[in-house]
């Protein structure tokens, strides 16, 4: 069993690459979930720091 989810996500990857598909596919669906897991975080953090922003004026 994997340690670390880099090795976790290493050993999936890998085992789908070895069972035939376009790494590229695998890379661009990797991109598209990592995007809707994490990708508002950017925005929350932005949103902070305008709100921040406003009540020091």
């Amino acid at each position: 069993m994997a340690t670390s989810f880099k090795e976790a996500l290493e050993t999936l990857v890998n085992q789908r690459i070895d069972a035939g598909e376009e790494p590229q596919d695998l890379f661009e669906e990797l991109m598209h979930e990592a995007n809707l897991v994490f990708g508002h975080f950017n925005l929350e953090y932005e949103i902070g720091l305008f709100a921040k922003g406003e009540k020091k004026d």
